[in-house]
């Protein structure tokens, strides 16, 4: 099965190795990317609510706004957020590298 981290996984080998990625490649990578990129969002918005609910389970408890998000933020499912957040962002800094690079290559292709 093809996911995300498989295809970053795969990617960040090749780049380790120095191994060449032709552009047809890396769009290929990308296209699929942003398809698996709607299951990663999903991923995001039920930590986001896991997150708000532990910071209402504070306030409800009678703490403060203040006390509730430096306790969320200290605790392990906002890691998992923002980590998640990273993992996005990254997903999609990818995507207009490939974007960037198909061009260069379909400029390349129509100047020969």
């Amino acid at each position: 099965m093809i996911t995300t981290d498989t295809i970053l996984e795969q990617l960040k080998k090749w780049v380790e190795d120095k191994h060449p990625i032709s552009p047809d490649l890396w769009l290929d990578a990308c296209a699929k990317l942003n398809v698996l990129k709607s299951d990663e969002n999903d991923k995001l918005f039920d930590l986001q609510q896991e997150v708000a609910l532990i910071k209402q389970d504070f306030i409800v408890n009678g703490k403060t706004v203040s006390y509730a998000k430096v306790m969320v933020e200290a605790g392990p499912t906002f890691k998992e957020m923002q980590k998640q957040k990273a993992k996005i962002e990254m997903i999609e800094e990818q995507i207009r590298i490939s974007k960037i690079q198909a061009r260069m290559s379909f400029d390349g292709y129509k100047n020969s």
